[in-house]
């Protein structure tokens, strides 16, 4: 029934409640879709590929859930996203290359995110990052820390 009405949401707050099972691939239907966020539930499993229809989305909360596996490359065509947050779930690397298309980007999180082994070079076209955690621990990332850490003119945390 989701996505069947005339006049689609722009936000869809459904975080902090006890939601569990998958998200519903219908989702991906709201086309009209600013904001998605569904953190702070039960939910398991992956993201479904349909939510990469999603591509007025501005910001998107998932975090604290079980979600599992990779995380999806179709994020990468949120090209107005700005807020992503995924952190306290179960994600598998590595962090997709094509994120680097993410220019609007001002706030992501991620974390608990296992077999990583790829560069951080994705965020070098962020240039509007305020907020960046990232916790890759054993993660096996290569190479230096990134020079460009230091062009970031809006970074308040990292």
């Amino acid at each position: 029934m989701i996505g069947r009405y005339h006049a689609l949401p722009s936000k869809l707050s459904l975080g902090t409640n006890a939601f569990s099972g998958t998200i519903p691939k219908e989702l991906g239907s709201l086309l009209d879709l600013r904001m998605l966020s569904f953190g702070m539930n039960n939910l398991s499993g992956s993201l479904p590929p349909e939510l990469g229809n999603l591509v007025k989305l501005e910001r998107l909360w998932a975090s604290d859930n079980l979600f599992t596996g990779k995380i999806p490359d179709f994020i990468s065509n949120w090209t107005k996203l700005m807020t992503l947050r995924l952190q306290g779930n179960s994600f598998e690397g590595p962090i997709p290359s094509s994120f680097s298309r993410l220019t609007s980007m001002t706030d992501m999180r991620i974390s608990e995110l296992s077999n990583v082994s790829s560069s951080l070079d994705f965020i070098k076209e962020m240039k509007y990052l305020s907020h960046l955690v990232l916790t890759l621990r054993n993660s096996m990332i290569s190479g230096s820390i990134p020079s460009y850490f230091g062009e970031f003119q809006n970074l308040e945390r990292l």
